[in-house]
């Protein structure tokens, strides 16, 4: 990376829990004009909405006022709005965001509580226009109703993670399914983790979960004490594929058992989502409505002597911290951060905050993709 993704003076506190520490300010109306687009992170005119034959819209929000947080305010001077959300005016949630480069695809994955099916969204990220939005079954009659919490696009599968398991499509089926259709999961991967997000990066596929408190318990296993003397309960399992199946790859000694992990990176907790890059890592880190997030730049460390090591399924697996010894900046973000993607130099982040449940409730609402500069 060029420069450093923060300017001097832009270190953050993290804000903690969902009832949270700041104070309450007061709420400016969202406005349309360019006088307000710098405060309200260039609301844009509305545009006629595209629909999938399962009534899926690609639509603003209609979010009618947001409050003023002081400490997003270097966020909002620096970050781009890309492509609606889509599905925000059915009632879905979006949760995860990947990107395909040889489509030039964005991915959204939606959960619904309806007892609908889970989504897939598609986005051309050239003209920020919904391609497809296509409904998730776990097989041909089952639907698929899980969290759908990350997505991520390996060589041959898109991926989808859930309740301790990633489950994945075939990437050609994604090509020709049609806007409006269903897809069934084509096999899942049992995670040791929650499987609350997911990554791939360089033949490596991250599955990671989210922790916080009694709420959201992890395993006891995964409580680590890192180099700063505190806690972590949160891991991400790195999977390296096989190259021809483009899946886990279970090792001799494992006999006829699930895949073991080669990588375990001990995380922070409240991590939402994740982006690897050969020279760095990504975390999104948010709880509650009302709380700022978190965006975490962390050196990849991968190559460097484990800082611990674990038993998972039999094998012996290595450890890396992700802590202050190799966090190189972090900033503020507005209220419920979710899923990122890196691509040619910029940073998508997708936020939760403009989903009908949310987004008169969240201090910060968005119903766009946002786009953060990395070089500037």
């Amino acid at each position: 990376m060029k420069s450093s993704l923060l300017m001097s003076g832009l270190i953050c506190t993290v804000l903690l829990a969902a009832s949270g520490c700041q104070k309450q300010p007061a709420a400016v109306e969202v406005k349309p004009d360019s006088a307000a687009a710098a405060e309200s992170n260039a609301v844009v005119q509305k545009e006629k909405p595209a629909v999938a034959t399962t009534g899926i819209t690609q639509e603003e929000a209609g979010i009618k006022y947001r409050v003023d947080m002081p400490g997003i305010k270097p966020f909002l001077q620096k970050a781009k709005p890309g492509p609606i959300v889509p599905a925000l005016l059915q009632n879905a949630v979006p949760q995860g965001l990947a990107y395909i480069e040889d489509k030039k695809w964005m991915l959204v994955s939606h959960y619904r509580e309806d007892g609908k099916p889970s989504l897939l969204s598609v986005i051309d990220a050239s003209s920020g226009k919904m391609v497809k939005a296509i409904e998730l079954y776990k097989n041909s009659s089952t639907p698929y109703t899980g969290h759908a919490g990350g997505i991520t696009a390996s060589k041959k599968h898109i991926w989808i993670s859930s309740d301790q398991d990633v489950y994945y499509l075939n990437f050609e089926d994604i090509v020709k399914a049609e806007n409006g259709g269903k897809l069934a999961f084509a096999g899942s991967v049992q995670s040791e983790t929650r499987a609350s997000f997911t990554a791939y990066e360089d033949g490596i596929l991250w599955i990671g979960e989210f922790a916080h408190g009694t709420e959201y318990p992890t395993d006891k296993s995964h409580y680590i004490t890192n180099r700063d003397d505190e806690q972590h309960k949160a891991w991400a399992e790195g999977y390296r594929l096989n190259p021809e199946t483009d899946l886990p790859m279970v090792k001799p000694e494992q006999g006829q058992g699930s895949a073991a992990p080669d990588y375990i990176l001990s995380l922070p907790d409240r991590i939402q989502g994740m982006s690897v890059a050969k020279d760095h890592i990504w975390l999104s880190q948010s709880y509650g409505r009302k709380n700022a997030s978190t965006l975490y730049r962390f050196k990849n460390i991968l190559a460097e002597k484990p800082h611990s090591k674990a038993s998972v399924r039999s094998t012996e697996v290595p450890i890396w911290f992700l802590d202050s010894k190799n966090r190189v900046d972090q900033m503020e973000l507005p209220p419920m951060s979710e899923g990122i993607f890196e691509s040619a130099g910029q940073l998508h982040i997708l936020f939760e905050s403009g989903a009908t449940k949310y987004k008169t409730s969240s201090s910060y609402a968005l119903d766009r993709i946002q786009i953060l500069p990395l070089n500037e």
